[in-house]
């Protein structure tokens, strides 16, 4: 009786500590470039309660220039409040390129774009300094021309929703501390690791 109750009462407890709420992993952003100059990009977000870009609200992120990329962390309290995204590029004169922009929380790559995708007419609300977009479809890369005032973009409000999205739960992490607890679990019931008597 007591084995019948057992593997129930376990379910209960990982479906438990795998669905009740915890804390949220905060959302990395990265832009890889084929070449950029300048020393750090802005990434501004608007919220449900100031549903604007301003200096409250936004993410400046020096470039690697020996990695080619640029990162941006949102803290986990943005969770559910983001509702827009502009990203704004080094105030100089230049073309740079960009060939990939990663989107990641929980240590997990949540969405990978390719920039021609993510750069698509549809998903640019916006633009400012900007004086020529490209979208090399051959080469996988978006090339911006950019002017000394302000260049920046202003993703649309589907492609910012999908984004804000990628806040991780940690739900996936849970349920595979799950199924190695329940594996090691299912192993030790059938001994397979006793010692067999030695034969004469």
């Amino acid at each position: 009786m007591k084995k019948k109750i057992l593997f129930p009462l376990l379910f209960l407890l990982a479906a438990a500590f795998i669905l009740l709420p915890t804390r949220t992993a905060s959302l990395y952003i990265r832009l890889y470039f084929h070449e950029i100059a300048g020393d750090e990009c802005t990434l501004y977000y608007s919220t449900d309660a100031v549903n604007v870009f301003c200096i409250e609200q936004h993410c400046s992120s020096s470039i690697d220039h020996e990695n080619k990329m640029v990162e941006f962390r949102l803290d986990p309290s943005l969770d559910g409040h983001i509702t827009g995204f502009r990203l704004d590029f080094p105030g100089q004169e230049q073309l740079l390129g960009i060939n990939s922009v990663t989107v990641s929380s929980g240590g997990v790559i949540k969405r990978q774009y390719n920039p021609c995708d993510f750069f698509s007419p549809e998903n640019v609300a916006e633009t400012h300094g900007i004086n020529a977009l490209d979208l090399a479809t051959a080469s996988a890369r978006a090339y911006f021309a950019t002017a000394e005032d302000e260049p920046y973009v202003i993703l649309s409000q589907d492609l910012s929703r999908q984004v804000a999205g990628c806040y991780s739960h940690l739900r996936l992490t849970r349920l595979a501390v799950c199924l190695f607890l329940l594996a090691c679990f299912f192993l030790g019931r059938k001994k397979i690791f006793r010692a067999e008597p030695l034969l004469p």
